[in-house]
């Protein structure tokens, strides 16, 4: 599905939208994926990584991990006390987010997910030099041939498209060759780096570059990602909007609440947890675009505040706006969002009007419609 994630709830179901994925499916599936990456070096490994890490990950926790959901959907309208159609349920509580909700399982494994994607950022490679393959901030202090090295990374990746890493050695003046390996995801057209300011190369995607230089104190490489939007198309012809590694998914206002579980003791969930209800429509179909007119259709913002912690609606620091119709055939079922209207179907019905709608990073969201019906102009 476009979080990056399959339909498992708990045994493999399909890709529905609605079907539900495990907490510890993402933060394994993220540890797997970062073991391949480690033996392989693959760029297709790490771009699925960024994926999951970037989308599904934040989505399915609270701010500060003390409530999180056992089964998140990627077309999520309704996270509500609710037997749903799981192929394991746990009293209706799986989707709600709460401390026990769900199976305790999670609560246990949720928490492995981000510190095993920070200490998978950067590996050492066979021919004796590093490799910058999964892009976050972070500093990095090692050896080379004996001899103490570090790279600073700067950068507010995935929401921006520059990372800077700043090479520093205790040897003043001195120079250490050995080669950094900076990986250029498959979804970049072109990348460009430069070294002290100066253009050193452009690179399409889906491969690993290798700069293999003398490395002397202060040295600056600037790495630039130029992100554009595109499309991918799942279950029922349904679309997805994605720029970079990030899913973008509609903006749905929210009513949160913090409710009594009825069946405690005797059942799943604790003793309370909280529900989630839309306050604002979901029901949208995108206007058919072709492929070469995305950036027309879809107009991407970037706030110029930053936040400590992004992954919310609040700090969302990146919106794209489109304009969307509403389908008032596609309505609640079993308190999900129905069965996805074919894409596209011919003389389908939909609203007349036009509206524009926000689009906001899917790690930012708790309900969220991120596989779209789409609809005729």
């Amino acid at each position: 599905m476009a979080h990056g994630l399959y339909g498992g709830d708990e045994t493999l179901h399909g890709n529905n939208p609605t079907q539900g994925s495990e907490f510890c499916s993402a933060v394994e599936m993220m540890f797997s994926l970062e073991s391949m990456l480690e033996i392989t070096g693959q760029v297709a490994f790490a771009d699925h990584l960024e994926k999951i890490a970037f989308n599904a990950l934040p989505a399915q926790a609270s701010d500060d991990f003390m409530t999180r959901q056992y089964f998140q959907q990627a077309n999520q309208v309704m996270a509500t006390h609710k037997m749903r159609n799981f192929e394991t349920n746990h009293d209706g509580t799986d989707v709600c987010y709460g401390l026990l909700t769900g199976f305790p399982c999670c609560t246990a494994n949720m928490h492995q997910g981000w510190p095993k994607f920070v200490q998978n950022l950067w590996y050492a490679t066979a021919d004796g030099g590093l490799a910058a393959l999964v892009y976050g901030a972070s500093e990095v202090n090692t050896t080379i041939s004996g001899k103490p090295v570090s790279f600073k990374e700067e950068t507010n990746y995935p929401f921006n498209e520059d990372v800077r890493f700043v090479f520093n050695t205790n040897k003043k003046g001195g120079s250490i060759l050995f080669p950094l390996h900076l990986r250029i995801p498959a979804w970049c057209k072109n990348a460009t780096i430069k070294i002290n300011g100066q253009p050193w190369s452009t690179s399409e995607g889906d491969q690993v570059v290798n700069i293999k230089r003398e490395w002397k104190d202060g040295d600056v490489v600037e790495l630039r990602l130029p992100m554009h939007i595109y499309r991918n198309t799942w279950l029922e012809n349904s679309m997805s909007v994605e720029r970079g590694p990030l899913v973008y998914a509609l903006k749905i206002g929210e009513d949160k609440k913090l409710v009594k579980n009825p069946g405690y003791p005797s059942n799943y969930g604790g003793e309370e947890f909280y529900e989630i209800r839309p306050t604002t429509p979901w029901n949208y179909g995108l206007i058919q675009t072709p492929r070469e007119k995305m950036e027309e259709q879809y107009r991407f913002e970037k706030k110029t505040a930053k936040a400590v912690y992004p992954w919310n609606l609040e700090n969302a620091p990146v919106v794209i706006k489109t304009r969307a119709r509403r389908i008032p055939s596609w309505q609640l079922y079993n308190e999900m969002a129905g069965p996805l209207p074919f894409s596209i179907t011919y003389r389908f019905e939909s609203a007349a009007q036009e509206e524009e709608i926000e689009l906001v990073p899917y790690g930012c969201t708790n309900l969220r419609i991120s596989q779209f019906p789409v609809v005729n102009r």
